[in-house]
Formats: structure tokens, sequence, C-alpha cells
């Protein structure tokens, strides 16, 4: 019985955790409904990881992406797992990026949440997507520098 309530504690325990640091879980699904979401607005999609170096380099760039472009959505989505929630949430508040909308993978089948990204991607990071409003999907691998940004911003706007 002890057992049982340990499990149930530590079950619903650790999403709790993550949601209290302001963190969702990535689950199986979930892309087509935050897809679904930004419908009218245009928005981007950036994937990330703590151990991708120029991923830490761009993530404060973002921060004033987001002050520069308040018209535009923006996704961060962390590929590392949710046990690495408080490393993660520490990260996003250094870069500034604490308020935006993140999320971290939560399912062990990391090749499933990849593809369900995109059928054609293959893990390499950062990865970051421009969804315009009409849909169209424009994608870089690699560090996205400021010009491009502002190229993106100005398509997204369209």
């Amino acid at each position: 019985m002890r057992l049982f309530i340990f499990l149930a504690i530590a079950l619903f325990a650790a999403p709790a955790s993550i949601f209290a640091q302001g963190l969702e879980g990535l689950h199986p699904g979930d892309m087509a409904q935050i897809r679904q979401s930004f419908k009218s607005k245009p928005v981007v999609i950036h994937v990330w990881s703590l151990t991708c170096a120029p991923c830490l380099t761009e993530l404060p760039l973002w921060a004033k992406r987001i002050k520069r472009h308040p018209e535009i959505a923006f996704v961060f989505i962390n590929t590392d797992g949710i046990s690495h929630a408080p490393a993660l949430t520490k990260r996003l508040q250094l870069a500034g990026l604490k308020p935006a909308r993140s999320l971290v993978y939560a399912d062990d089948f990391v090749e499933r949440l990849q593809f369900e990204i995109s059928p054609d991607w293959h893990g390499e990071m950062p990865r970051s997507e421009l969804v315009t409003r009409s849909g169209e999907a424009q994608v870089t691998l690699g560090l996205l520098s400021d010009t491009e940004f502002e190229k993106w911003a100005r398509r997204g706007k369209l």
C-alpha cells in the first residue's frame, strides 16, 4: 500500500512541478493542436537543447526578437525531457524568455515527437520554423541571424 501511495504521489508531482516552472509537456498529438491554435497569427516554433551550444548562444537573441515583434507568437520546444525542468527553467530565465510559451519533450519515444514536429527532420538544432498567417512554413536549421529573422518577420505579417 505504501508503495502504491508513493508511486501515485510521484506520478502526479512530476507533471505538477513542470507546470509550476512554467513549462508544458509536449506529448504525441500536441503539435497539431499548437499549430492550429495560431491559425490567424504568425508563429515561430523554435526547437533547442541544453546540450546544443549554438542553441544556448541564440536564446537571448530570441528574447530581443519577442520584444521587437509582439505581433508574432513564439513557442519554444526543448528536447531534453521533463527530468531537466529545473535547468531548463533557469536557462529560460537567464535568457529573458521566462514568459514565453515553453514546452519540453514529455515522451520517451523522442523520434515520434521529432516526426510530429516535421516528418523530414532528423533532430538537427537549433531548428526555427516560421509559420505565416496563411499557413506557409519556412524552416532554418542552425543559428538564425537577425537579418534573416527580420525578413521572416516581414513575411509573417502578410
